[in-house]
């Protein structure tokens, strides 16, 4: 995404396949993002990551509003005391516009590692988006030690 001046985004997020280690793609199932091994005929539900930056927080940690359907549903970690892991009807683009609060919901801060990247919620902190070690669970949040690392293809 560019951004001039560091306030006007582009038209389009960008728009990334997410795989972990074990190579599980992400699909929509019954309104949840969940991890399983996309091969062969099926490998047309993977559902690329959509992202854009979250101007309002601090750009050295990577924040980035995500979302899924090219922008028009954001995940969202909600706002009560418990994360809550959820996709809503919410345009990306719309959050970027938006105040610092009612963007971080929707907010992870992006870790690089070697090959892969992690994903803390900015609503959260310590807490980070997971997949089971089974395939077919919906993506998670899990503390540091469960924390999964993503390999990004931008599509």
């Amino acid at each position: 995404m560019t951004i001039a001046s560091g306030t006007t985004a582009s038209r389009q997020p960008y728009h990334y396949v997410m795989r972990d280690t074990e190579q599980k793609g992400l699909c929509l199932i019954d309104g949840q993002l969940v991890a399983t091994s996309l091969q062969g005929a099926n490998a047309a539900q993977e559902e690329p990551i959509s992202v854009v930056p979250n101007r309002h927080l601090e750009r050295q940690r990577c924040p980035l509003i995500v979302g899924i359907r090219g922008g028009s549903r954001a995940l969202s970690c909600g706002t009560g005391p418990e994360p809550r892991l959820q996709l809503e009807d919410v345009e990306l683009l719309d959050l970027f516009s938006r105040g610092r609060d009612e963007a971080t919901p929707y907010t992870f801060y992006k870790t690089f590692g070697g090959t892969t990247h992690t994903f803390e919620a900015a609503a959260f902190p310590g807490m980070f988006l997971s997949t089971a070690p089974g395939s077919g669970q919906a993506l998670a949040l899990a503390p540091s030690a469960g924390a999964t690392a993503f390999y990004l293809l931008r599509k």
